[in-house]
């Protein structure tokens, strides 16, 4: 079964399925780092189990230069890459729960202006 957010035309063989990454070490600490441009905001935009099932093949790209690429790659760099797609949910959370506090702030100083000059009435609810 194949997972993804964009599926490729590209026709892979078996032979291309089941062969595992080459560097694990490398990768299991890079796959979400960029190889053209650096970026550390590498994304999965499609994966699917290959081979004996304990190697997944992944498309990824980079939001950054547009990067792409696919490879198949085991469950100890998958998890690695997956924990830093975790961070990356986090700190986006993060951040929209502090763009939602100001923006909050902003409106209520607006509003509390608004009715301090009189310009909002009980007829603007209803």
């Amino acid at each position: 079964m194949r997972v993804g957010i964009k599926s490729y035309s590209k026709v892979f063989d078996k032979e291309d399925m089941a062969e595992p990454s080459r560097n694990r070490t490398k990768q299991a600490k890079a796959l979400h780092v960029c190889p053209e441009c650096g970026s550390d905001l590498v994304q999965p935009t499609c994966w699917e189990q290959v081979g004996d099932r304990s190697h997944w093949r992944v498309w990824r790209r980079c939001p950054e230069c547009e990067w792409f690429c696919q490879g198949v790659h085991d469950e100890q760099e998958i998890d690695a890459f997956d924990e830093q797609l975790d961070l990356g949910a986090h700190e986006l959370a993060d951040e929209l729960r502090v763009l939602e506090h100001s923006n909050m702030a902003a409106m209520a100083e607006v509003f509390v202006a608004a009715l301090a000059a009189d310009l909002i009435g009980a007829d603007d609810f209803s």
